[in-house]
C-alpha cells in the first residue's frame, strides 16, 4: 500500500500528530502497519495542506520538499512576539503602523533569491538540537540566513485605519525551507515596524491543493476510502515518460541507456506500472529512485 493524499490539516495539532493519527487508523483498517511519513512540516498554528505519504511513497520526501508551497498569510503591524507568530509572548510594541503604499513598494525586494535567518523557535538543528528546544530554555540561538526562493507575493487585502495598515492578508508562493514567520519579520524591519504572523494557510503543496485535501476527521473515519492509485503521486510530481517493457527490466536492473529524452528528471511508466523517478543526461537515462511495481 504505496500513496500519498493531501489532508487538510486543522488548527492546532502539529504534523506528526496528524501522521500518528493517520498512520494508526490505516494500518488498524488493513489489519498491519503501515509506514506514514508527512512531506513538509505545517506548524500547529497554521493548517491547510499537509502531504502524507504511505508506505514506500515515503522514499519521495526529498522531490516533494523540493517543490513549490503556496501559502495565504495574515501579518499583524504593530508588535511582535518571540516567535513570530500568535502563539509567541509580545516582545517588542509601538504606534507605528504601515501605509498601504509603503508595502506595496517594498514586497518586490522580496521576491526572487533572498538570504533568511530561521525563526529562534523552528526546527533548524543548532550543534544537534533543535532550536526551538534552546529557545523554550532561554538559551541563545543563534541561526546562521539562509537562501530561499520567493517566487511571488500578491497583497490580497487590508484592515486599515485611514492610511495605516493594521492587517495584510497576503498570497506567497515559495520554495523549500522558506519560513512565512521570518519573512513577516524581514518585511516589518524593511517598514521601520513591528508585525508578526497572525495566519497561515498553506493552500498547496507539490501538486496538491486545498480542493485535493482530504479534512483528517474524514481520513480517519474511513481511510480505506481514500487510499490512491501506486503511481499518482509520481504523475503529481514529474510529467510521465512511458517506456516498453523490456526497457523497464533493463532500467530496473540498475542500467544506463541511451536514450532520445531530452535532459531532466520525469517519471517512468511501463504497461500501467509506475517503475520509479529517472534522470537523463546527456542522453543517457537511468532510475533515481526505484519505486514499487516489480516487471
Amino acid at each position: 500500500m504505496n500513496f500519498a493524499i493531501a489532508i487538510d490539516k486543522p488548527l492546532g495539532i502539529s504534523s506528526s500528530d496528524v501522521v500518528i493519527k493517520c498512520r494508526n487508523a490505516l494500518s488498524k483498517a488493513v489489519g498491519e502497519k503501515i509506514k506514514c511519513g508527512h512531506m513538509g512540516t505545517l506548524d500547529p498554528a497554521a493548517d491547510g495542506v499537509l502531504v502524507l505519504g504511505f508506505g514506500k511513497a515515503t522514499k519521495l520526501f526529498d522531490y516533494m520538499q523540493s517543490g513549490k508551497k503556496e501559502y495565504v498569510a495574515e501579518f499583524t503591524f504593530g508588535m511582535t512576539t518571540d516567535t513570530l507568530d500568535r502563539e509567541g509572548i509580545v516582545t517588542e510594541k509601538d504606534d507605528k503602523l504601515p501605509e498601504k503604499a509603503d508595502l506595496e513598494r517594498i514586497l518586490p525586494d522580496f521576491v526572487g533569491e533572498i538570504d533568511q535567518i530561521p525563526p529562534a523557535y523552528s526546527a533548524v538543528n543548532v550543534n544537534g538540537v533543535r532550536a526551538y528546544k534552546l529557545a523554550r530554555k532561554g538559551g541563545e540561538v543563534s541561526l546562521s540566513a539562509k537562501k530561499v526562493k520567493i517566487y511571488s507575493i500578491t497583497l490580497l487585502d487590508v484592515v486599515s485605519e485611514g492610511e495605516s495598515v493594521n492587517k495584510a492578508k497576503l498570497a506567497i508562493v515559495c520554495g523549500s525551507g522558506t519560513y512565512i514567520r521570518s519573512l513577516c519579520r524581514d518585511i516589518a524591519e524593511k517598514l521601520g515596524c513591528f508585525a508578526y504572523m497572525s495566519a497561515l494557510k498553506r493552500t498547496a503543496c507539490a501538486g496538491y491543493s486545498l480542493s485535493d485535501a482530504v479534512p483528517m476527521r474524514d481520513f480517519i473515519d474511513d481511510p480505506k476510502a481514500y487510499v490512491r492509485p501506486d503511481g499518482e503521486i509520481v504523475g503529481k510530481l514529474f510529467d510521465m515518460k512511458q517506456v516498453s517493457g523490456e526497457t523497464a527490466k533493463r532500467l530496473c536492473c540498475g542500467q544506463t541507456l541511451v536514450t532520445s529524452h531530452a535532459d531532466g528528471r520525469f517519471g517512468v511508466e511501463s504497461d500501467g506500472n509506475v517503475i520509479g523517478v529517472a534522470t537523463v543526461k546527456d542522453g543517457r537515462m537511468k532510475i533515481e529512485t526505484h519505486l514499487w511495481n516489480t516487471i
